[in-house]
C-alpha cells in the first residue's frame, strides 16, 4: 500500500533515431536495399571496419554525431547485414531461408522494440534501450516492419 507502483507506459521512452537522411535512398525499403548493399559487386565492404561503419551509419541517420559502436556492436552489424542479405535475396528468388529469417531475427532482437500507443490511439514501434547501437538496430527492425 505505501509502495509506489511504476506504470510500464511511463518508464518506456522513444530512443529510436528517426532515420531522417537528406538522402532518399535511406528511406523505408530504401534503408534496408541500401545496408544490404554495402557489400559491392566488387567485393568493397562499406562497413568492413568501425571506422567505415560509423560514417555510413550517422549518413544514413540511423546513428548520432557523437555515438560511436563498439568492436562487439560492429560485429552485430555486419551479422545483421549479412542475414539481411540473405533474407533478401531469398524473397527475391521465392525460395524458404529459415536459417536467414532465424539469423535476422535474433539480429533485430537488439533493438529491444516495444509497442507504444499515442492517446489518439496510434500503436507505434520504438525502442526501449538507451544504447545508440540498439537504437540503430530498433530503426532498422521498424523499417522491416513496414517494408514487409
Amino acid at each position: 500500500m505505501g509502495c509506489p507502483r511504476w506504470r510500464y507506459h511511463l518508464t518506456v521512452n522513444d530512443h529510436t533515431p528517426p532515420v531522417t537522411s537528406d538522402n532518399a535512398e535511406f528511406d523505408g525499403q530504401g534503408l534496408l536495399g541500401s545496408l544490404a548493399g554495402t557489400v559491392t559487386a566488387d567485393g568493397t565492404d562499406l562497413l568492413g571496419t568501425r571506422d567505415e561503419a560509423v560514417p555510413w551509419l550517422r549518413a544514413a541517420g540511423l546513428l548520432p554525431d557523437d555515438a560511436i559502436i563498439s568492436g562487439s556492436e560492429h560485429s552485430a552489424l555486419l551479422r545483421l547485414r549479412d542475414a539481411l542479405r540473405d533474407v533478401l535475396a531469398a524473397r527475391a528468388s521465392g525460395a524458404a531461408a529459415p536459417d536467414a529469417t532465424a539469423r535476422l531475427t535474433r539480429a533485430l532482437a537488439d533493438g529491444r522494440l516495444v509497442v507504444t500507443v499515442s492517446p489518439a490511439g496510434a500503436a507505434v514501434l520504438v525502442s526501449s534501450a538507451r544504447a545508440s547501437y540498439s537504437n540503430t538496430v530498433a530503426a532498422i527492425a521498424i523499417a522491416v516492419a513496414e517494408a514487409w
